[in-house]
């Protein structure tokens, strides 16, 4: 995360407050090796005490099934009810349209 961020090669993660919402930033590839850095990332928001949190996939450039794990275990898990994202790519959108976990999670603009 770089200002609150964690880096691989392909991949950064930086969290920032926003008008009292926890926004998750990542960028590049989210995959097997990015994972982690996410997860430790989407942790840290879920221990917050924010009232929003905010999951921005605008970044991406890419998402495996690995990095889709991660995204659902904190957007459908016991924080959902605070989990929002902002749509990404046309390749992540599709990621997200072929497990059929579009339409689950809760959406909001930039």
């Amino acid at each position: 995360m770089s200002s609150t961020g964690m880096t691989h090669d392909t991949f950064d993660v930086r969290m920032e407050e926003r008008d009292g919402a926890l926004w998750i930033l990542p960028e590049g590839d989210l995959d097997i090796a990015s994972a982690p850095d996410f997860r430790d990332a989407a942790t840290l928001a879920a221990r917050s005490d924010a009232t929003d949190i905010v999951v921005d996939l605008r970044g991406l450039e890419l998402m495996d099934s690995t990095g889709l794990k991660e995204l659902v275990r904190l957007a459908l898990g016991p924080e959902a009810a605070r989990v929002s994202v902002v749509p990404g790519n046309d390749h992540v959108q599709q990621v997200l349209r072929i497990s059929g976990l579009e339409a689950e999670l809760r959406t909001r603009d930039a």
